[in-house]
């Protein structure tokens, strides 16, 4: 297991700003396939956020990205386009 060496960060994207939060080491959990999950609530609560205030914010993407020394790579994508039509 190389969580320790991998970073990650969620990108929350409005249609004129780009936030990123952070994400620590004690929030990423690797499934058994190998595969890396992060649940967003838990990163928006360490920041004082919840899943209400991206609406309010009106945010058309949030991003799973993993953190390289000279790169990112997107590991999903999540559109709130079709979520706020539900709402």
């Amino acid at each position: 297991m190389q969580i320790k060496h991998k970073k990650f960060i969620y990108v929350i994207e409005t249609e004129t700003e780009s936030k990123e939060l952070c994400v620590e080491d004690d929030e990423v959990i690797e499934n058994a396939d190998g595969e890396f999950d992060i649940p967003l609530d838990s990163v928006l609560s360490k920041h004082q956020m919840d899943l209400e205030d991206l609406f309010k914010m009106k945010v058309a993407t949030v991003s799973l990205v993993e953190q390289g020394c000279s790169d990112r790579k997107l590991i999903r994508s999540i559109s709130f386009e079709n979520l706020r039509l539900n709402k």
